[in-house]
């Protein structure tokens, strides 16, 4: 039976208005509160004292508007010795990072890792501007005591797009991203599709448009089991590095983050060690 027109549009406008109303919603809830998604902050401030790591020491610094970043520091043992500037992922806190810490300054390289804004005894509340402004601080600290020829700059998944942009901007021995996204951007619409997220937005990481311009060299590493980030993200990001400048290692099987005792504590050194010679 044809129901007239006017009765039709009466029986099916109720489910689309309340269709309607829920995806709005929805799209709401996610824009107010994606912050809270993409930070997952981890607030306490444990000590590097008990860690196991030799020579580290708490450090902190504060930042020109009053924020107070606190974190850990490793002095290199020489004057020769490499020091890695370390920029964490989204989760946790830096003694989920004690144990690959431990290995990356086993021989004698120093390390400066600060907790993000939020993080692990950190004042602040975390953004792209501000985590990308600290970034800039941290590095000009650090290069008054630390030559810019012996700084490596180290991301960690959400870190590598922190570590990108500072790296555009400054001169560094090399750049290394473990299991880096081609953008958060891109990660978010891929995963959720039915959202307007390049509208919604509002801290994008875009690396894509930051890993050309990087003239230090970068090293690449990512595990072909990561759930989080997959792995063809750090394949199409390294194609748009400059010719010859990027090295990009897979490791099979492994997750995201890779366990830094499964390959890249010996892959690092000689990644380095290669441009030492160059």
């Amino acid at each position: 039976m044809n129901l007239p027109l006017p009765r039709a549009l009466r029986i099916v406008r109720w489910p689309l208005a309340l269709a309607a109303v829920l995806y709005l919603s929805a799209a709401t809830y996610m824009a107010v509160n994606q912050r809270a998604f993409l930070y997952r902050v981890a607030p306490v401030w444990i000590e590097p004292e008990g860690q196991n790591i030799p020579r580290a020491e708490a450090y902190a610094l504060t930042m020109s508007d009053g924020v107070t970043l606190r974190g850990w520091r490793v002095p290199a043992t020489g004057p020769e010795a490499i020091t890695f500037l370390y920029f964490h992922g989204n989760a946790n806190g830096l003694d989920r990072r004690a144990g690959r810490f431990r290995l990356m300054t086993a021989d004698g390289s120093g390390l400066v890792a600060l907790s993000y804004r939020g993080y692990g005894g950190s004042g602040g509340t975390p953004t792209e501007t501000s985590l990308l402004s600290d970034a800039t601080a941290i590095y000009a600290e650090l290069k008054k005591t630390v030559p810019e020829s012996r700084i490596v700059i180290f991301g960690e998944s959400l870190g590598s797009g922190v570590a990108l942009d500072l790296a555009q901007r400054v001169q560094a021995k090399a750049v290394i991203l473990d299991s880096p996204y081609f953008s958060v951007l891109a990660r978010g619409q891929e995963s959720y599709p039915w959202l307007p997220v390049s509208l919604l937005l509002v801290d994008q990481f875009r690396s894509d448009l930051k890993i050309g311009t990087v003239s230090s060299p970068v090293f690449i590493m990512h595990g072909t089991a990561d759930r989080t980030i997959p792995y063809t993200d750090s394949e199409k990001l390294a194609a748009l590095g400059r010719p010859g400048n990027v090295t990009r290692k897979i490791y099979p099987g492994e997750p995201h983050v890779v366990p830094y005792d499964k390959g890249p504590n010996v892959d690092i050194p000689a990644f380095l060690g290669r441009i030492a010679r160059q």
